[in-house]
C-alpha cells in the first residue's frame, strides 16, 4: 500500500475540532473539568491561578478557607460567637426554608471573617466579606451544616463573574475550589473530557527532553504522560511541623546545588508513605511557571525534574519530534493551527493496526514506534523471515498475525523485529516500519502501539488535557437532564461533569461467585415507575473516600449499556441507593468524555423529556 500525502492528514481540521470548536458556543465559553482561577478583587493573590473543579452537578461555588467565623452588629445575636452565632442566624431568618437572609436590604449588618493560604508563599490573608446568606448542606446524620455564603468576583481565562460562594474546609478534596452552578450559569458550557481546557491555544510547547531552572539551579526535565503530580530531586528534606514549612537540598545539573524553604502545601499521601508538597518557580527559558511538586530523593534518575500530567495540562503541549525548546522563541500550541502535516495525540488514544483497534500512547524514549504483543516466533518460510505474533484489541478479542520480517534493531539485550503495518489516522491511513516487543501482560492486559516522533513525516504533538484525541470533533449540546435508554428503559438522567464514573440506583445488592467470576445482582427502580432486576459481572470494586470520623465505603461497579440521543457507549457504573435523589442514574466524565458539553442552564436540549 501506498503512503498517501500527508497534506491530507489533518488539514487543521484536528486543531479546529479539538480546540476552535471548544471555544465559545453560542456566546458561552467551554470550560473543562478543571481550570485555573484567579481572584481579581483579593489583593493578595491578584494574578494567582488556583486550580478549580468544574461540576455541573454541584448546585453551589465552594472554596477552601481557614478560621472562619461570623461577627454581628445586630442587637439579637449580641454576645453570641462561633456556632452558636451561626445556628441563631439561621433560626432567625428561617434560612433552611426562606429567603429572608439574602433579600435583607443591609447586609452590613453581619460580616464573615476567614482566612486564606497564599499557594506560593504560604502567606495568611485576613479577609472579610458581608455575609450573603447561609447554604444549609445536608448532612448523613439527617441534619444540616450551615455554611457562610459570600459574594467574590472569579475569573477563568478572562471570563470574571461575581458569584455566591460557600466557605468550607476543603483539605480532604483535591482541589481548594469548587466552580458549580453559581458561576457556571448564564456562562459557561463544560466539556468533562478535557482537562485545563482554556489553557489550550496558549500552552507553551515544550520538548521531549528539557533543561529549566528552579531558583538558579539548572535541571534536566523528564516527562510522564500517566502520572498526575511532578516530582523534584531532593535530599536532606525537613518539614518544620509549627511552621508548616519544608527545608531541602534541591540537586541539579553539574554538581550544582541549593538549601530551600519553602511552604508546606500538604502531604502527599502514598500506600504506605507520604511526601510533602510544595509549589516551586520553574524557569523554562524567560518564562516563569509555579508548579506543584512533591519532594524525593531521584538519585538514580537521570533528570532531577519529572512533570506530571498536573503541570503539563495547565501550562505546556509538547512536541515530541524536538527537543531542549526552552533554548528556543517561545511557541505555543496555537502554531499547529499553521501546521497542515502536524499530528496532534493524547496520553491515551485507540488506533487501528492492521484493521485492528488497539490501545496507543507517546514514548519520549523510542524511535521507531513499538507494537507490545504478547507472542513473538519466528520460523524461516522459503526465501524470507516470517514473524507470528498475537494482538489483544481494546475488546479483549485475540488476532494471530503472520508477517516478513523486514530487518530487525538491538535495544540493549534485545532484539526487536521490523515489520510494515498499515495504521489509521485521521483521514489517512500510512503504512509505517513498526518494532515488535514483548508485552508485560502483569502490567497491560491489551496490545499496545508506543508511538514514536517517527511515526509521521512532520511534527507529533502531545496535548494531555484529554484522551483519545484522534476521536475528537465538535461537540454537541447536552442539558444537565437528559433521557437516557439503558436496557430497554427510557427516563431522566442528571448529566455531572464532576462525578469521575456514572452511577445508577440499585438495590438488593447481592454479590456472588460464578465460573470464577466475581458476579452481582441488584434490583433497578426509579421514580417514573419502572423496575428491573440484573445480573452483572463485577468490573471492580470502587472505594468511597469518607468524610472525618467515618469508615471508607465500597461500591461495585458493573459495566453497562447507556444510550444518549444517537450516541451510545458501554461504561462502568457504580450500584448505590439513589432513591432519595431525583434522578436513579448519573453519567459522570466516562460518558461525558465522548464530544458534549453539558449546560448547567437548561435540561433536555440533545433528547426529549420523558412522558
Amino acid at each position: 500500500m501506498m503512503t498517501p500525502s500527508f497534506s491530507a492528514l489533518a488539514d487543521n481540521a484536528q486543531y479546529a475540532a479539538v480546540v476552535e470548536s471548544r471555544d465559545t458556543i453560542d456566546g458561552k465559553m467551554v470550560l473543562g473539568r478543571t481550570e485555573r482561577v484567579t481572584f481579581p478583587d483579593i489583593e493578595g493573590l491578584k494574578g494567582v491561578g488556583m486550580p478549580a473543579k468544574i461540576d455541573t452537578g454541584a448546585d453551589s461555588t465552594s472554596l477552601h478557607a481557614e478560621n472562619i467565623h461570623l461577627t454581628s452588629t445586630d442587637p439579637r445575636f449580641k454576645d453570641i460567637e462561633g456556632e452558636d452565632l451561626i445556628k441563631a442566624i439561621a433560626d432567625a431568618y428561617d434560612a433552611l426554608h426562606t429567603t429572608q437572609l439574602r433579600d435583607r436590604p443591609n447586609k452590613d449588618d453581619i460580616w464573615v471573617h476567614f482566612e486564606m493560604v497564599h499557594p506560593y508563599t504560604g502567606e495568611r490573608l485576613s479577609l472579610q466579606r458581608p455575609l450573603y446568606r447561609l447554604a444549609l448542606i445536608k448532612s448523613r446524620d439527617e441534619g444540616h451544616l450551615a455554611r457562610p455564603v459570600i459574594k467574590l468576583d472569579l475569573d477563568i481565562d478572562g471570563n470574571t463573574v461575581n458569584t455566591e460562594v460557600n466557605l468550607a474546609n476543603r483539605t480532604r478534596f483535591a482541589y481548594p475550589l469548587l466552580i458549580g452552578k453559581t458561576y457556571l450559569k448564564k456562562h459557561a458550557w463544560v466539556d468533562a473530557g478535557f482537562d485545563y481546557l482554556r489553557e489550550q491555544p496558549h500552552a507553551t510547547l515544550i520538548g521531549r527532553k528539557e533543561q529549566a531552572s528552579i531558583d538558579g539551579i539548572p535541571l534536566a526535565v523528564s516527562l510522564a504522560f500517566d502520572n498526575k503530580y511532578s516530582i523534584l530531586h531532593a535530599k536532606k528534606i525537613k518539614i518544620d511541623d509549627d511552621k508548616r514549612t519544608v527545608t531541602f537540598n534541591l540537586e541539579g545539573e553539574n554538581d550544582k546545588d541549593k538549601t530551600l524553604t519553602l511552604p508546606l502545601y500538604k502531604m502527599l499521601k502514598f500506600v504506605s508513605s507520604e511526601r510533602p508538597m510544595v509549589y516551586v518557580t520553574l524557569t523554562f527559558g524567560e518564562q516563569d511557571y509555579p508548579i506543584l511538586v512533591y519532594l524525593r530523593d531521584r538519585s538514580k534518575h537521570n533528570t532531577q525534574l519529572r512533570l506530571g500530567t498536573e503541570a503539563l495540562n495547565q501550562y505546556f503541549a509538547v512536541n515530541l519530534s524536538d527537543t531542549d525548546l526552552s533554548d528556543k522563541p517561545r511557541q505555543t500550541l496555537s502554531t499547529l493551527a499553521d501546521n497542515d502535516d502536524a499530528l496532534m495525540i493524547s496520553a491515551l488514544e485507540s488506533i487501528s493496526v492492521d484493521d485492528v483497534t488497539i490501545l496507543a500512547t507517546p514514548s519520549t524514549t523510542i524511535k521507531t514506534p513499538l507494537l507490545k504483543v504478547e507472542r513473538i516466533d519466528e520460523k524461516q518460510a522459503d526465501y524470507t523471515r516470517m514473524v507470528h505474533y498475537v494482538m489483544t484489541d481494546v475488546d479483549g478479542e485475540v488476532h494471530s498475525i503472520d508477517k516478513p520480517v523486514k530487518r530487525k534493531i538491538r535495544i540493549g539485550e534485545e532484539v526487536r523485529p521490523i515489520v510494515r503495518a498499515d495504521i489509521a489516522l485521521p483521514h489517512t491511513t500510512i503504512t509505517k516500519d513498526i518494532a515488535l516487543g514483548k508485552l508485560d501482560k502483569a502490567e497491560r492486559p491489551h496490545t499496545e502501539l508506543e508511538i514514536s516522533p517517527e511515526l509521521v513525516p512532520d511534527d507529533v504533538y502531545v496535548n494531555t488535557r484529554a484522551t483519545h484525541l484522534l476521536d475528537k470533533r465538535a461537540p454537541q449540546k447536552a442539558g444537565y437532564v437528559e433521557t437516557v435508554k439503558v436496557e430497554g428503559m427510557h427516563f431522566p438522567a442528571k448529566l455531572d461533569t464532576g462525578a469521575d464514573i456514572s452511577s445508577i440506583d440499585a438495590t438488593d445488592i447481592k454479590t456472588f461467585e460464578k465460573n470464577g467470576k466475581s458476579m452481582v445482582t441488584f434490583t433497578y427502580s426509579n421514580h417514573q415507575g419502572a423496575k428491573k432486576t440484573f445480573t452483572r459481572e463485577v468490573v471492580r470494586i470502587m472505594k468511597i473516600k469518607a468524610r472525618d470520623g467515618e469508615k471508607a465505603r465500597t461500591r461495585p461497579v458493573v459495566a453497562m449499556t447507556v444510550t444518549l440521543g444517537k450516541m451510545t457507549h458501554t461504561v462502568e457504573v457504580n450500584l448505590r441507593d439513589r432513591s432519595q435523589f431525583d434522578y436513579s442514574m448519573i453519567l459522570g466524565k466516562n460518558f461525558l468524555r465522548h464530544n458534549l458539553v453539558v449546560s448547567s442552564d437548561r435540561q433536555f436540549l440533545l433528547t426529549k423529556k420523558t412522558k
